[in-house]
Formats: structure tokens, sequence, C-alpha cells
């Protein structure tokens, strides 16, 4: 069985994935064809996911 520690560090490990995922997105030709909108809201939405991340990571030390 996963102990607390190794199920935040992979939720910390997923997370970093799909933040470079969304960010590849952000930084491609297709993002400037959608809606600004949707532009505005997926950029805020990686700033939320870094947070995420950083609290991960401090809880994560925290637990070592």
């Amino acid at each position: 069985m996963n102990t607390f520690l190794e199920r935040l560090v992979l939720e910390e490990a997923e997370l970093m994935d799909k933040i470079a995922k969304l960010n590849a997105f952000i930084n491609g030709n297709n993002f400037k064809t959608i809606d600004p909108m949707q532009q505005t809201l997926l950029k805020i939405q990686v700033n939320a996911m870094h947070t995420y991340s950083q609290c991960l990571i401090e809880r994560i030390e925290l637990l070592k």
C-alpha cells in the first residue's frame, strides 16, 4: 500500500506533467486560434496549477 507521502509525490508528478502539456499548448500556434477569454482563463489555470504544485512540494518537504 502506498504511503501518504508516496501519494503526494505521485500527485505532484502528475500535476507537473499536466502543467508541461498546458504550457506547450499555450506556447503553440493552436492557442492563438481559440477565443481570447479562453486564452485568459487557461493562463489563469496554469498559474493556479503552479501554486498548487508549490503547495504539494512544501507539504512533501515537511513530511520528509
